[in-house]
């Protein structure tokens, strides 16, 4: 399964509450080929599917995970670090 750190968890409901998504709709984590913008992985707003793991904090789905995910990069750990680029979600493949 793919962990979600305690950091990105927080972040995801900031951003959930920022776009106030109607309630069957969440932030999902994606890879290539579903995912086709830059780099290797998304997170996107998506209805719930078969099979999905839900993430939550405080009780509320703050990320799905389909099957897809977990058969594709099964150990990683999604986090939400501070880079000198700027913050933003990274995924560790181990």
């Amino acid at each position: 399964m793919v962990q979600v750190s305690e950091a990105a968890k927080r972040q995801l409901k900031v951003l959930l509450e920022e776009r106030k998504l109607a309630p069957d709709r969440f932030l999902r984590l994606t890879v290539p080929p579903t995912w086709t913008g830059e780099g290797d992985f998304g997170i996107v707003i998506d209805g719930r599917g078969g099979g999905d793991t839900s993430v939550t904090l405080d009780g509320k789905t703050v990320l799905v995970v389909g099957p897809d995910v977990v058969e594709q990069i099964p150990n990683s750990a999604l986090d939400f670090k501070k880079v000198p680029e700027g913050p933003r979600f990274t995924l560790d493949v181990y």
